[in-house]
């Protein structure tokens, strides 16, 4: 039955492969992962989305929220393309970083990557990421040791003086 929606919207789709993010056939993301997975990759997904709004120059003073609502999909399909092209070519990363929009073209090849393992399309992608609390995930915690032989300091209380 879940099938039946992704092969209707392939079917409608033609020839242009970027209406259903090429044929896709099932979700990776509903129907291949385990809840730990699916976890995984929503927070993967906030990171993503959270880096996007970061480096966005145009964002303005629109929150995550806002700003996840009026993303233009076509324009970051456009530009994952062009990110595809430009690290398909010679020197293509090094290139990325010297463009002054290499960092827009980067989140939108990585959140179209991402994208092809759920629907292939980015504003499904958006959907999911919608019902989140817009925060990035904690990165790998740090592991604080103390130097050896090193004793913390106690802390001091106030003591009152007696008779008062």
């Amino acid at each position: 039955m879940a099938n039946n929606a992704f092969d209707a919207m392939n079917d409608s789709a033609g020839s242009d492969m970027y209406v259903t993010g090429g044929s896709i056939t099932t979700s990776e993301y509903e129907q291949n992962m385990n809840p730990e997975d699916q976890r995984k990759y929503e927070t993967l997904l906030m990171d993503e989305f959270m880096s996007a709004y970061g480096s966005d120059p145009h964002k303005g003073n629109l929150d995550f929220k806002h700003w996840l609502g009026s993303l233009n999909f076509e324009l970051l399909r456009e530009r994952a393309l062009k990110f595809d092209d430009i690290m398909a070519g010679n020197n293509g990363s090094q290139r990325l970083m010297q463009m002054p929009d290499g960092r827009p073209l980067e989140d939108a090849g990585m959140l179209q990557r991402l994208a092809h393992l759920h629907t292939g399309r980015i504003e499904d992608l958006a959907e999911i990421v919608s019902t989140m609390e817009p925060e990035r995930s904690p990165e790998r915690p740090i592991p604080f040791r103390e130097p050896a032989g090193y004793q913390r300091p106690r802390p001091q209380t106030m003591q009152q003086p007696v008779g008062e």
